[in-house]
């Protein structure tokens, strides 16, 4: 199943992000149940901070996929103030 994750960060963990980034950054890509396909950062209205991020993952379930989320290593930094983890129907540009 596919979903799609939309997180905002807390204002003030800019720091906080940086020296968790390349933890952050082998849990999206070695963990045993959940597959990124794609993902990144979003931006404020200038494209100058980070303010959230985006990622398309595969997980056997909704409940897979936030856990997931909640327990990267942002998550547990307090990084995101909100995420939201819908399941998506992807329809064009997907993988084979």
């Amino acid at each position: 199943m596919y979903f799609v994750v939309w997180n905002t960060h807390t204002a003030g963990t800019e720091e906080t992000r940086r020296n968790e980034s390349d933890a952050m950054k082998a849990y999206l890509h070695n963990h045993s149940r959940v597959t990124l396909h794609h993902g990144g950062a979003t931006l404020d209205d200038n494209a100058e901070t980070v303010v959230g991020g985006l990622m398309i993952i595969e997980a056997p379930s909704i409940e897979v996929a936030l856990n997931f989320v909640a327990d990267s290593p942002f998550g547990k930094a307090g990084i995101f103030a909100q995420s939201q983890v819908q399941p998506w129907n992807w329809l064009t540009g997907r993988p084979s």
